[in-house]
């Protein structure tokens, strides 16, 4: 497998009629690992993000941009899911209401190590970010908190907090965490420890793949452009990170500038105005 191919090649079609997972991110494989019973809590119109005792999980076709809670699968109808349906992990089978997804032979999605770190990376961060206000510039304090390095205060004013389905505010800190992380200075896990009853559920899931440095496919490839320095590559890749989600791409974008751009960085250059919009 090629981690950085934006689309992922179609596995094998599904046996008997059944639908057939095909890659799974990190997140994923570990809630499923779980096992357990649960319920989709949000349904979507191509799949839906089911809870389970062991984590989340969202199910989506096979060519769907992939995350680190993702489970791709060939062979689902349109409209699969309804909310509050019952989930199970049975051996290797998923049952989701009446569809069963046929798990073996599942294959992981891999992070990729970032390359080393360009000595500027700020003019690809501000290629990244040009044009892209902050989601909710009542989130503004909070970054501002990141930036100085006040993990508590971030997290009182950004988690839970914003539009989407997320919110914005968990996924700021979701994206600064996944900076932190590649840089070798994690904070093993107490962006989340906090943010517990604050987050919302299915936040809190992204902010904890956050913290080992998983992201979406698309917010990685973003990473990797700004490291190397690449202003061009950067702009270009934000185009798809902009379309993970209502608001989850942008605001994980202005996660990795509050990581970039704060206290512990060096001293980048100040953040842009956000605008409201």
């Amino acid at each position: 497998m090629r981690a950085a191919d934006p689309i992922l090649a179609a596995p094998p079609g599904p046996a008997s009629g059944a639908a057939r997972a095909g890659w799974a991110g990190p997140g994923a494989l570990r809630a499923l690992g779980g096992g357990g019973a649960g319920r989709v809590a949000v349904a979507l119109t191509d799949g839906g993000y089911v809870e389970l005792a062991g984590g989340w999980v969202l199910v989506a076709p096979a060519r769907a941009p992939v995350g680190p809670l993702s489970v791709l699968a060939t062979g689902l109808p349109r409209r699969p899911f309804a909310a509050g349906e019952r989930a199970d992990v049975a051996g290797d089978t998923l049952v989701v209401g009446s569809v069963r997804i046929d798990l073996r032979g599942v294959r992981a999605l891999r992070r990729r190590r970032p390359p080393p770190r360009a000595a500027d990376v700020e003019p690809a961060l501000a290629a990244a970010l040009a044009g892209r206000p902050c989601p909710l510039p009542d989130l503004r304090a909070g970054l501002d908190a990141l930036r100085g390095g006040d993990h508590a205060a971030a997290v009182a004013l950004l988690a839970g907090r914003g539009p989407g389905l997320t919110p914005a505010g968990d996924d700021v800190l979701a994206g600064y965490a996944a900076w932190r992380h590649a840089e070798g200075a994690g904070a093993g896990g107490v962006l989340s420890a906090t943010a517990e009853g604050r987050s919302a559920p299915l936040g809190l899931a992204y902010l904890r793949c956050g913290e080992r440095g998983e992201l979406p496919q698309v917010a990685e490839a973003v990473l990797r452009a700004v490291w190397r320095g690449d202003a061009g590559a950067a702009a270009r890749h934000t185009g798809a990170l902009e379309r993970w989600g209502a608001t989850s791409g942008t605001a994980l974008l202005w996660g990795f500038a509050a990581a970039a751009r704060g206290v512990h960085s060096g001293g980048l250059a100040a953040a842009p105005t956000m605008v409201r919009r």
